[in-house]
Formats: structure tokens, sequence, C-alpha cells
């Protein structure tokens, strides 16, 4: 299992990443994810549009077993 952050701006929850897989495009091959977050919010999206971490000051706010181990 993989995690990551949900990319939705209003949501920072928790994020799997459920499933790889590479879409060309004019510029050559990019690797792509698709995520459910713990709200239930689905996205596909590009490799490098991943959040890294959680906006400023929203992980305080959060419990720890949501957040990814470091």
């Amino acid at each position: 299992m993989q995690f990551t952050y949900c990319p939705h701006p209003a949501c920072c929850a928790l994020a799997e990443i459920l499933d790889r897989f590479t879409l060309q495009s004019t510029e050559g091959p990019v690797e792509h994810v698709r995520v459910l977050c713990l709200n239930r919010h689905r996205f596909a999206l590009p490799v490098d549009s991943l959040p890294v971490r959680y906006p400023e000051g929203v992980e305080e706010r959060t419990p720890s077993r949501y957040r990814p181990a470091n």
C-alpha cells in the first residue's frame, strides 16, 4: 500500500494510491496514479501533481493515525 494526501484543496485527508499507469503525451509517456481519500474523493492525475505534504496548519488538526509514516 502506498499513501499520499488528497489533492482536493479543501480536503487534505490521507489518500491511498490505488493504481499506477502511463499515458502517452506529445512529450513522451507520463506516469499517472489513481487515488482514493478517506473522504471518498477519487482522482486520476499525473504523479508530478500529487501533494507532497499538508498545507500549512492542517497537519496539526489531523489525528496522527491519518498521516503517512515518514
